[in-house]
């Protein structure tokens, strides 16, 4: 496992290029910075503790996946994405245009995703979609190319942005549940526009995503749900622990 430092970076936000590790703690540079920018979120991270993120070795298939996996829940994802590995298990662009697509189609993928994988494979034989050139493109030439293939939105090319590549720098603003945990974190008065993010997020750039990844454990332990403020949650955490 690799503690990355991203201090070390010759670029302002250079992605990850092999599977690599990326292990979040109280001593990572960029949760020093989170840390001083923000308190509240300092006491989210403290009350998470230490998270990971892993990146991939094979941007092509993420992105493939991530098209399949759309609109369906985690389970029936991972049926069908091993059912389509199963018959394409070198999944390179050449290999998913050369297969049957009624084969695909049985795996359980629809046609309208079959051709949006399609359209991805062409798109980066063609060299329209730079994957094989990732470092050279910055984050917003890189979803611009993204979101240029078809069913893949905005909010598809920023997840894939943070968990493929590790990008540091990513702000998913149309994501719902980051939204709604950033108005639980700093416990703000309703907007009209629902745009909690552009309140309190430009503090945390340049880690913006490792910000999101602290956010989105708050939703999946139940801490924003929970209601209570943040300080609250870390202060009966510590308690249970002592006792």
């Amino acid at each position: 496992m690799l503690d990355i430092d991203p201090s070390n970076s010759n670029e302002q936000d250079s992605p990850v290029s092999l599977r690599t590790t990326i292990l979040l703690h109280k001593e990572h540079p960029a949760i020093l910075t989170l840390s001083e920018a923000d308190h509240r979120l300092a006491c989210l991270i403290r009350l998470v503790g230490e998270l990971t993120l892993t990146t991939s070795a094979s941007p092509f298939e993420s992105l493939a996946m991530s098209i399949i996996s759309q609109q369906l829940s985690t389970k029936a994802a991972a049926t069908i994405k091993a059912r389509v590995k199963g018959i394409v298990p070198e999944f390179t662009p050449e290999l998913v245009l050369a297969t049957d697509e009624t084969a695909i189609r049985q795996c359980g993928v629809s046609f309208p995703k079959i051709r949006y994988i399609r359209d991805l494979s062409m798109k980066v034989i063609a060299g329209d979609l730079r994957l094989d050139a990732l470092h050279v493109l910055d984050n917003e030439e890189l979803l611009k190319q993204l979101t240029s293939v078809k069913g893949i939105g905005i909010w598809t090319a920023e997840m894939f942005m943070i968990f493929a590549l590790g990008r540091q720098d990513i702000m998913s603003v149309g994501d719902a549940g980051l939204q709604r945990a950033a108005r639980w974190l700093h416990q703000l008065e309703e907007r009209k526009d629902g745009n909690y993010l552009g309140q309190i997020a430009p503090a945390w750039s340049p880690y913006r995503s490792f910000a999101s990844l602290y956010l989105w454990r708050a939703v999946d332990m139940g801490f924003v749900d929970s209601g209570l403020p943040v300080e609250v949650c870390l202060d009966s955490s510590m308690i249970a622990e002592e006792t």
